[in-house]
């Protein structure tokens, strides 16, 4: 039997007008054998991660919501290791307030921890500001990261499986009307 992991998820502003939208601005953390872990920025080219008591983040956010997002069977150590691994990955002076946040760092270790992701909504805000970031003031955010030949590859596979449905959908809804 497995420990469980939760995500603890805190309110950076008053969410109260958007959150039934499935949006909102979070900060968000893992808690795991009493301890709770997250990600922030800083200066330093090293680790950003950090672990507090759990549900008392630090700084001016409110604890909102907690939600189980599975089970690991990992012991404290082997779950530190992992910890320290992302830290490696979540260097302070690479945190990016839309591509590289504690709720992205959240969900890899929630994922790595046990197998399922964070919830998606404690980041959709982050998602729809990279699709409209022209529309933001330069001033909101730094500027995106360029899109690599991996990213896309991939973004124009998503649009061609898209493109293969819309076209399964059309076929299925003509021929339908045939009858």
């Amino acid at each position: 039997m497995g420990v469980p992991v939760t995500v603890n998820v805190y309110d950076l502003h008053d969410n109260s007008w958007i959150y039934w939208c499935g949006i909102g601005i979070f900060h968000s953390g893992i808690e795991v054998y009493g301890v709770e872990y997250a990600y922030g920025g800083h200066e330093y080219d090293m680790s950003g991660v950090f672990a507090t008591n759990p549900r008392d983040a630090p700084g001016p956010v409110v604890w909102r919501e907690s939600v189980v997002v599975g089970e690991t069977d990992m012991n404290p150590q082997e779950v530190q290791e992992v910890v320290q691994q992302l830290g490696n990955e979540y260097r302070g002076n690479a945190y990016h307030l839309l591509e590289r946040n504690c709720n992205h760092f959240t969900d890899d270790l929630a994922f790595k921890l046990t197998g399922n992701h964070a919830p998606p909504w404690i980041n959709r805000l982050a998602g729809l500001a990279i699709m409209l970031h022209c529309l933001l003031p330069p001033s909101w955010v730094p500027p995106l990261t360029p899109p690599t030949a991996k990213m896309l590859e991939a973004e124009q596979g998503v649009c061609e499986r898209q493109n293969l449905l819309q076209d399964s959908s059309m076929r299925e809804r003509s021929s339908e009307s045939v009858h």
